[in-house]
């Protein structure tokens, strides 16, 4: 807020309508009969705090330590959690992180320690049996990967383990429970060779080169 102007002799020069109209600009409470001298004085008050108050600020930031603010954020919370955002139907990205306790038990380990991705499906949110499953073995380094999931599956739940020596699977962290989206049956059924029934309107949309593409790029899932 620009407040250089508010001098005495420049408030002088406006008139009594100007100055309550400038005074109720800052906010100040200024009756209609009241003298301009009061009104002026009203003004060159607030005046005077605003400049003290911005100096203030000023100070504040100036005693700031620039290492203390930063736009960047931690490479770790020190925490072990895992999480899993579905990118779309098929693909979930997952991303998890290890205290140092953990880590530094892991690392003493290395040689003979396994670090893993379980991928658990379940046919529903409330069952304790798993349906599906797949592990996927990553780097000590990694915190993040990308998952390409099966067709036809109704809920997933990914869990961080760890095998190290002279011990079984220990289950670092759990992922919630994510419903997947269901799709259409015959595209959910499609495999390679198989002749698909698409309607007229599938048909025009491009799914045949869609899937032609998608086998293409991860036939592996196929196998």
């Amino acid at each position: 807020m620009d407040i250089s102007f508010l001098t005495r002799s420049y408030l002088e020069t406006l008139s009594s309508a100007d100055l309550i109209s400038l005074a109720d600009d800052y906010d100040i409470d200024i009756p209609s009969d009241l003298n301009r001298r009061f009104i002026i004085g009203e003004l060159l008050e607030i005046s005077e705090e605003l400049k003290r108050n911005k100096k203030t600020d000023m100070l504040i930031a100036s005693d700031a330590d620039p290492g203390d603010v930063s736009d960047r954020l931690p490479e770790t919370y020190n925490e072990t959690h895992i999480s899993v955002v579905l990118r779309n139907p098929v693909w979930a990205f997952v991303y998890w992180d290890i205290r140092e306790t953990d880590l530094s038990i892991l690392k003493s380990e290395k040689s003979q320690s396994v670090l893993s991705l379980n991928v658990l499906f379940f046919d529903s949110d409330k069952s304790a049996k798993v349906a599906d499953s797949f592990d996927i073995q990553i780097p000590l380094s990694e915190r993040e990967q990308y998952i390409l999931l099966p067709a036809d599956k109704k809920y997933v739940r990914i869990d961080l383990s760890a095998v190290l020596h002279n011990q079984g699977p220990q289950i670092l962290a759990s992922s919630r429970r994510v419903e997947l989206p269901h799709g259409c049956t015959s595209l959910v059924s499609s495999c390679p060779g198989k002749v698909l029934s698409l309607t007229p309107i599938m048909k025009i949309s491009g799914m045949e080169d869609l899937l032609r593409v998608h086998y293409m790029q991860h036939r592996q899932s196929f196998s």
